[in-house]
């Protein structure tokens, strides 16, 4: 008995997906989705999609690929930003100095003027 109710039961499900698989081959949205995915556009516009998505991948990955040096261009580029950090350090000295020299450049003015 509990093989017959087994297989009833396997039938019922069977044709209840059949009605439900058929109901929603019946709407028009899903038949319009369904020629909407089998379209020329459809594969054209995936196709695009995809295409740009590598293109965007292959950019991330050259920006955060390490850059590929011998130890003598590492070694170089070390010595090159510890001048250029001299150089930076020297420049600010020497605004500073300019700035003094410019206020007592005025000040020197301005007693003239009084004068």
């Amino acid at each position: 008995m509990a093989d017959k109710d087994k297989g009833f039961k396997n039938k019922d499900f069977k044709s209840s997906s059949a009605e439900i698989i058929s109901d929603l081959l019946s709407d028009p949205r899903v038949r319009q989705g369904l020629k909407y995915l089998g379209s020329a556009e459809f594969k054209a516009e995936r196709e695009r999609i995809r295409q740009g998505a590598g293109e965007r991948l292959k950019n991330i990955r050259n920006r955060y690929r390490p850059k590929k040096r011998t130890p003598e261009t590492a070694a170089r580029e070390r010595e090159l930003s510890l001048k250029l950090a001299e150089i930076e350090a020297e420049a600010v000295e020497l605004r500073i100095r300019l700035s003094e020299l410019l206020e007592e450049e005025e000040s020197l003015r301005r007693e003239l003027g009084d004068l």
